[in-house]
């Protein structure tokens, strides 16, 4: 009787781990690359060249788990970690496409656009739940904005400069790439399928409404409220040669004034809390410093179009967005934002070629106060399913970008690079 107990529950275990999987995935990219950023009065800012991380993909180690439940049931997990193979940090930083990837040139010069190093690793991490009605994700995630703008095919090339401003333009004024929040996926109705996320900002914690009495919690930033939500609704549509898509996304933000005290620890200059250049050289080795942090009352919509046709050697893409930006605290400050790109890549055999080209526009009360044009251009080579070499070059160019005293607001960023990336 106890043997036949002992194999019943031997066999239950067997049987359960077996509806259960987990798999280890992820990128490694590495190449060899110069980048170079020019201020708006034509003074070169920095120009790094040496080995870096990949400008084809961003490198990433993830796991991902479901388990059925039967029944049509199932629940799973995802959790995706950017790391900085060229770093040796790795886990502790993921560098960030768009900036100069080089330790350290971020925090000291102050010329680097603000997400060259970033310490938030997370890059996807969530649990799902699916069945007839279809999927529900909780976690934190890309958005329905990232989704289309990056993931969807309809961008041949790379988040380098020359194919980064028109696809994800100043996002970040509709609510970022990423959020904690819930994600709807219903079934896919024919050649439809329909995505509905819930959320707070990007980086919140799952934060969507919060307000404290700042001298009980001493708050990090100092504020008594602060609040943000988003509500975007994506459309995919896969016919054949054709696959498209429409996202539209709403996001809300107020939040008071604050004052925000930091101790900071200076080391030849340079301290070890989140300070700009200005303020390390205004306070030198003050041991604190406090800092104002902005009321905030804006209303944001945006609305992507993203399009990919495939006729076999040449596959051509496209995306269009519209946004606009209500500033509730002040009757000035209305901002317009128009972007646009288009690719083609073609197929032939292992080389596939491509070139994208875009613009992009920011206006503010009527006034053009950003126009960026921008292109790129490589060829990629697929050694294998999972191995791809390649040679990418790129330019962006803001021809209203202002010259400041310091000279650092950018005007044009550049980079080319040969790279060799490894999905596993």
């Amino acid at each position: 009787m106890k043997k036949s107990l002992v194999a019943l529950a031997a066999l239950a275990a067997t049987s359960a781990f077996a509806q259960s999987s987990v798999t280890m995935y992820g990128i490694a990219d590495v190449s060899y690359m110069s980048k170079t950023h020019t201020a708006g009065n034509g003074t070169q800012l920095s120009k790094l060249t040496g080995v870096s991380e990949g400008a084809n993909a961003g490198n990433r180690i993830g796991f991902r788990g479901t388990e059925d439940l039967g029944g049509g049931q199932k629940v799973g997990f995802l959790i995706e970690q950017g790391i900085n193979i060229t770093s040796g940090a790795l886990f502790s930083t993921r560098a960030a496409a768009g900036g100069q990837q080089y330790e350290g040139v971020q925090g000291a010069s102050g010329n680097m656009p603000a997400a060259a190093y970033s310490t938030n690793t997370n890059r996807q991490s969530y649990i799902n739940y699916s069945a007839g009605f279809g999927e529900i994700r909780a976690g934190f995630q890309y958005t329905n904005l990232y989704q289309l703008s990056t993931l969807s095919g309809y961008m041949v090339g790379s988040e380098q400069p020359g194919s980064d401003v028109a696809h994800t333009f100043d996002n970040a004024t509709f609510g970022g790439s990423r959020s904690t929040g819930l994600t709807y996926i219903a079934p896919q109705m024919g050649a439809f399928k329909l995505t509905y996320q819930h959320s707070g900002p990007a980086n919140a914690g799952g934060r969507e409404s919060a307000e404290f009495n700042v001298a009980a919690t001493n708050t990090a930033n100092g504020r008594t409220v602060d609040k943000a939500k988003r509500d975007s609704i994506l459309v995919d549509y896969n016919g054949g040669p054709l696959t498209a898509s429409l996202a539209y996304t709403k996001f809300k933000a107020q939040a008071t004034a604050g004052a925000n005290q930091q101790t900071c620890t200076m080391s030849a200059g340079v301290p070890t809390c989140a300070i700009t250049p200005t303020q390390v050289f205004s306070i030198f080795n003050a041991a604190t410093y406090t800092s104002s942090v902005a009321a905030a009352d804006y209303d944001s919509t945006l609305t992507q179009l993203g399009a990919r046709y495939d006729l076999g050697t040449v596959r051509l893409s496209g995306t269009y967005n519209d946004g606009k930006k209500t500033n509730n605290l002040a009757a000035t400050g209305q901002v317009k934002y128009k972007s646009n790109q288009i690719g083609v890549e073609g197929v032939f055999g292992a080389t596939r070629p491509f070139f994208t080209t875009g613009s992009a526009k920011l206006d503010t009360d009527g006034a053009n106060t950003n126009d960026f044009k921008q292109t790129q251009f490589g060829v990629r080579y697929d050694l294998s399913k999972r191995s791809v070499a390649y040679i990418m070059s790129g330019n962006v160019k803001d021809s209203n970008a202002t010259t400041v005293a310091s000279g650092t607001t950018i005007g044009k960023r550049e980079f080319t690079a040969v790279g060799l990336m490894h999905s596993f």
